[in-house]
């Protein structure tokens, strides 16, 4: 029998869960490629602690080029076209043909969708999270506005975990009394996913460490100084230091195939991954997997990993003649409420009905599950 060439485009938590998997689960017969056009991936859910000094560089980051130890064939390349009638890339490097595609190449980050962002600084890429890092180590009085321009995007709970961070590490300097901290979000509550319970509870949470938090208002418009934001609900507020969250959108080269559906996302089987195109599966942040209640499951890191391992192990079973399985949508996500404690917004997401989800309490043990989390990114077992 002909070896199947299993490609995978992109190396974030959902391809390397892929990979990884469809390689355990195949011969050497079959040869598993993972392109992507950066070496080195960094793991985002750690940028809310790097801003403040509590995660460096290295720690938060892995190379890529150590997939070949496990027998995965990594290209560093750019796709520039897919082609599904023909089961082929085009590549900087060539053409390259697959039996079986798995599109993981995450979101791409529309930093001009929102007028003024630029003088405004984020978190949700190694380089701006540097810039903002820098920032903070001289930032001493004034108010902090962190605003969600358009959903959905990556890490749910990053800007009201972000909000907190900042909380504790201004108070951990002796400058909680002269430091205002806003964050804003279109949605009509925080983490509107994980139900109103669970979204009074962080909303409390924030309160009580004075956050004030601002619902069904969209990051609209940044002033050129971005010393001004402005928002959806036609309110603005003046900052001294603006945070936006960039509008996420697919990357253009899954747009041009026309894998892309009306919800402006990839759409796949929520059973399977699978898209409407024969051997083709969209895994992670380029996805949509709707759930009962019609939205789409949150974009985390742990859901693509989990969504990864099944389209992996789907497509060892068509090639082995062996039983598929199914993605279960139960997953977490952590949200730190400073250096040493974290909370878990964790349940079944793809339950009948609506998500059953809930918030637990932010605990030291809740720490240590994070960090042992980023461990095991960091050796490819997530």
């Amino acid at each position: 029998m002909t070896g199947k060439r299993i490609v995978v485009l992109g190396g974030g938590f959902g391809g390397v869960a892929a990979a990884r998997t469809a390689r355990a689960l195949l011969s050497r017969d079959h040869q598993v490629t993972l392109i992507d056009r950066k070496k080195r991936t960094y793991l985002c859910g750690a940028f809310p602690l790097l801003i403040v000094g509590e995660r460096e560089l290295l720690k938060s980051s892995r190379s890529l080029g150590l997939l070949a130890n496990r027998g995965i064939r990594y290209l560093q390349d750019e796709v520039q076209s897919i082609d599904t009638a023909s089961m082929t890339l085009e590549t900087s490097e060539g053409k390259l043909e697959y039996d079986y595609l798995v599109l993981a190449p995450g979101a791409v980050y529309d930093w001009d969708a929102v007028p003024g962002a630029e003088a405004a600084y984020s978190f949700y890429d190694m380089e701006s999270a540097r810039r903002l890092r820098r920032r903070l180590r001289t930032f001493r009085k004034g108010r902090i506005v962190i605003g969600v321009a358009r959903m959905p995007y990556k890490c749910p709970p990053a800007p009201f975990e972000t909000a907190m961070v900042l909380s504790w590490f201004f108070k951990g300097r002796g400058q909680q009394d002269e430091i205002e901290i806003h964050v804003s979000t279109p949605e009509p509550m925080p983490l509107a996913v994980a139900g109103p319970e669970a979204a009074a509870r962080l909303v409390r949470d924030m309160e009580r460490r004075g956050i004030e938090v601002h619902t069904d208002a969209g990051v609209k418009e940044v002033s050129p100084s971005g010393r001004e934001v402005a928002f959806t609900d036609g309110t603005s507020l003046e900052a001294d230091l603006a945070i936006t969250i960039p509008v996420h959108s697919p990357p253009q080269a899954v747009a041009a195939a026309g894998l892309v559906g009306s919800s402006g996302w990839v759409e796949v089987d929520r059973r399977t991954l699978q898209t409407g195109m024969p051997g083709v599966f969209a895994v992670g942040d380029v996805n949509m997997v709707p759930m009962a209640n019609g939205r789409g499951l949150p974009k985390a890191g742990v859901f693509a990993s989990g969504e990864g391992e099944v389209v992996g192990a789907n497509i060892a079973a068509a090639i082995n003649g062996t039983d598929p399985v199914a993605f279960s949508g139960v997953g977490h996500c952590f949200i730190a409420y400073g250096g040493d404690r974290v909370g878990m917004v964790a349940g079944d997401f793809m339950a009948e009905g609506k998500p059953r989800v809930e918030l637990t309490p932010a605990t030291a043990r809740g720490m240590r599950a994070k960090e042992r989390f980023e461990r095991d990114w960091r050796r490819f077992r997530i």
